[in-house]
């Protein structure tokens, strides 16, 4: 995807007198990339909440979710809008350490509004 910056001079007025800044579209793109990445750290923790709560885990730091590389790959591009995370949801990679037998892992995915809609351990 490409953008293109426009970098348009604008004057503000403060309490300490005039000042110039400047106003970019490419500032809506920052807004919605902010707000991605608070989704991502939001509904990770959901995941490992949930993830947490089905295997029994120990401790929330036995808990390891990271977002699904290729998602994260989507995202840094800025080939993933916040109108794509809206409605495809978020998918996270898991490990669960410190169980006996083998540690549970897989993935966990969100919907749109960060609500956990599967968990799949994949050594089952």
């Amino acid at each position: 995807m490409n953008r293109i910056a426009f970098a348009a001079a604008a004057l503000t007025i403060t309490s300490s007198g005039l000042s110039l800044g400047l106003i970019t579209p490419a500032g809506h793109a920052a807004d919605d990339e902010a707000k991605i990445e608070a989704r991502v750290g939001s509904w990770g923790r959901n995941c490992k909440s949930a993830i947490a709560d089905k295997f029994k885990a120990k401790t929330m730091a036995d808990v390891e979710v990271t977002l699904a590389d290729s998602l994260r790959t989507s995202i840094d591009a800025g080939e993933f809008s916040l109108a794509d995370l809206k409605s495809n949801g978020l998918s996270y990679n898991f490990r669960v350490h410190h169980l006996p037998g083998k540690d549970p892992e897989g993935y966990c995915n969100t919907d749109g509004q960060g609500n956990v809609d599967e968990i799949t351990n994949i050594h089952n």
